[in-house]
C-alpha cells in the first residue's frame, strides 16, 4: 500500500531475473487477498514498485534520477524480482503498488479472475530488424539460415507456454513453417549463448545482452518473431492492483504521469539509457553502449493487443481469453 513519503533514499535489491510466466503461481494466488483494503490515501508517498534487472527497466530509475516521480509528490521503493508471477503475487499481497510486468503474466491473471490492472505500456519490439532485440538465434557453426530451417529443430525459450513460445510458434507460421514439428525446451536468457554454441539446443530466444554476445561470438539471428507479427509489438507494460485504481486515483494518475514522462525521456535520450544500464544490471558499461536499447512507449496499442491476446490463447500461454476493455484502466 502507499506509505508516507521517506527521505531515506532508494536501495534497489538485486536478484536474478527471467521473465517468466508461471501459471501455477498465478493459481495460488487468492483474489481476496487483495492490496490496500481501506486505504484511501491521496496521491503522494512511497510506493512500492516491482522490476527486474534488464535493460527494459531503465525509464523507471531515469524518471527516478531526473525527479519526474518527486515532481508528482511520489517516491519510490525499488524491489527486483524474478519475474511476472511474482509481481502479480506481490500485487495480490499487498507488497506492490505497481509493477513492471510482461503482458503474458497480466493476461493470464485477469483470465484467473485477479483483480489486476493495465496501466501503461513501457516496451516494444523493434521497428526493423537492425533494432529488435528479442530474437532467436543461433550459433556460429550451426546451418540454420533462417526461419525455414527450424523446421523440425530444438528451439530454447525461457519459459514453456510463454510468450516466447507463443510468438515464436506464431512468427512460423506465418513464414510457411510448420510450427508443430519444433521442439521447445526451456533455457534461461544467460544460457542461450553458450547453449546454441555448443549444440545443446539448435536455435534460442535471446534478449538483449545475450543477442549480442551470440554475435559478438560469429552467431546470427534467424528468425523475428514479434517483428513478425507486427512493428513495436508489445512486449513490457505497467500494471497495479484493481483496489489501488478504484481507491486510489490521484496516486494512480500522479504514477502514471510519471512514468508516462520517464518514457518519454527514455526513448528521446538513449546514451542516458545507455549510461544508467550499468548501475541497476550486470552490464558493463563498454556492453551497454553495444546493445540494441528497447523500444520504450507508455502508449497502448489495442489492436496489437488483441493480437496478442489471441497468439497466448491459440498457443496455450493463457487459459482463457481477456476482455481488455475490462482489463485497462484510465487515470
Amino acid at each position: 500500500m502507499v506509505r508516507p513519503i521517506s527521505r531515506d533514499g532508494i536501495r534497489p535489491r538485486a536478484l536474478g531475473a527471467l521473465v517468466a510466466a508461471s501459471a501455477l503461481l498465478l493459481a495460488a494466488c487468492s483474489p481476496s487477498a487483495e492490496p490496500g483494503e481501506g486505504d484511501t490515501a491521496p496521491a503522494g508517498g512511497t510506493v512500492n514498485v516491482a522490476v527486474l534487472p534488464t535493460a527494459n527497466m531503465a525509464p523507471v530509475y531515469l524518471g527516478q534520477q531526473e525527479g519526474f516521480f518527486e515532481d508528482e509528490g511520489l517516491t519510490l521503493e525499488l524491489t527486483t524480482v524474478n519475474g511476472g508471477a511474482e509481481m502479480i503475487a506481490g500485487l495480490q499481497s499487498g507488497s506492490f503498488d505497481f509493477v513492471a510486468v510482461g503482458y503474458v503474466p497480466l493476461f493470464a491473471a485477469a483470465a484467473q479472475g485477479l483483480p489486476v490492472a493495465l496501466l501503461a505500456a513501457n516496451d516494444t519490439g523493434g521497428t526493423t530488424e537492425d533494432d529488435d532485440w528479442q530474437v532467436v538465434v543461433a550459433g556460429a557453426d550451426s546451418p540454420i539460415q533462417s526461419a525455414a530451417d527450424l523446421e523440425g529443430k530444438t528451439i530454447g525459450v525461457n519459459a514453456l507456454k510463454g510468450v516466447a513460445e507463443a510468438t515464436i510458434r506464431a512468427s512460423l507460421r506465418e513464414q510457411g513453417v510448420d510450427d508443430t514439428t519444433v521442439d521447445f525446451v526451456e533455457v534461461p536468457f544467460p544460457q542461450v549463448p553458450t547453449a546454441v554454441e555448443d549444440g545443446t539446443i539448435d536455435a534460442g530466444f535471446g534478449t538483449e545482452p545475450f543477442v549480442t554476445t551470440v554475435l559478438e561470438a560469429g552467431g546470427r539471428i534467424v528468425d523475428y518473431p514479434s517483428l513478425t507479427l507486427g512493428s513495436e509489438f508489445p512486449n513490457g507494460a505497467w500494471a497495479t492492483s484493481r483496489t489501488l485504481a478504484d481507491e486510489q486515483p490521484e496516486t494512480l494518475a500522479a504514477f502514471h504521469r510519471a512514468i508516462s514522462a520517464s518514457l518519454d525521456f527514455a526513448k528521446e535520450n538513449p546514451d542516458a539509457v545507455r549510461e544508467i544500464l550499468p548501475t541497476f544490471t550486470s552490464l558493463t558499461p563498454e556492453l551497454a553502449d553495444q546493445i540494441r536499447l528497447p523500444l520504450f512507449t507508455s502508449e497502448l496499442d489495442r489492436d496489437q493487443l488483441e493480437t496478442l491476446v489471441d497468439v497466448s490463447l491459440e498457443f496455450g500461454a493463457i487459459p482463457s481469453a481477456v476482455d481488455l476493455d475490462a482489463l485497462i484502466v484510465e487515470p
